[in-house]
């Protein structure tokens, strides 16, 4: 009795990095499957297209410790990309200012914003921060600028579309 089977957003994108990628040939041919069988599918694939297409820049503004916790605060918050504060997603962090330095540290990656939320990523391993270097917030294709906000009076990132 079924006439509509409604995937919604649902196919996933790598976050971690052991994280496979979704074999989308055999989602393909099971959902070719459902559809001769009259079932009418709708799909809203967006995150799967975009997610991997953009990324958050920010600059560190500061590096401190606190019981014995390591904080790198960035220039941006969760007012720029909220996945992290909403559904406790997962964004891989680089720090693009020392990609040749092999040394690590544990750090949790921060805003400005004073909410616990603002927090895009605790105990990550990345070499150690300095004010100013640059860290790349990795799959902020999908929702990162149309959920982002003005919250507490802080203009999100600007958005930019290289060609």
């Amino acid at each position: 009795e079924v006439e509509i089977f409604n995937l919604g957003g649902g196919f996933g994108v790598p976050e971690h990095p052991q994280d496979q990628p979704l074999a989308i040939n055999v989602v393909a041919k099971s959902l070719a499957e459902v559809k001769s069988s009259g079932i009418e599918l709708w799909i809203e694939p967006g995150r799967y297209l975009v997610a991997e297409a953009g990324v958050l820049l920010a600059k560190v503004t500061q590096v401190k410790h606190k019981d014995g916790v390591t904080f790198v605060g960035l220039a941006t918050g969760m007012n720029s990309l909220i996945r992290p504060a909403l559904y406790d997603s997962y964004h891989q962090i680089f720090n693009l200012s020392r990609l040749d330095d092999d040394r690590q540290e544990t750090v949790d990656i921060v805003g400005p914003i004073c909410e616990s939320a603002d927090n895009f990523g605790n105990a990550r391993q990345l070499p150690p921060c300095q004010e100013g270097d640059v860290l790349l917030i990795a799959n902020a294709g999908a929702y990162g600028a149309t959920m982002s906000s003005s919250y507490n009076l802080r203009p999100p990132a600007t958005e930019l579309i290289l060609e």
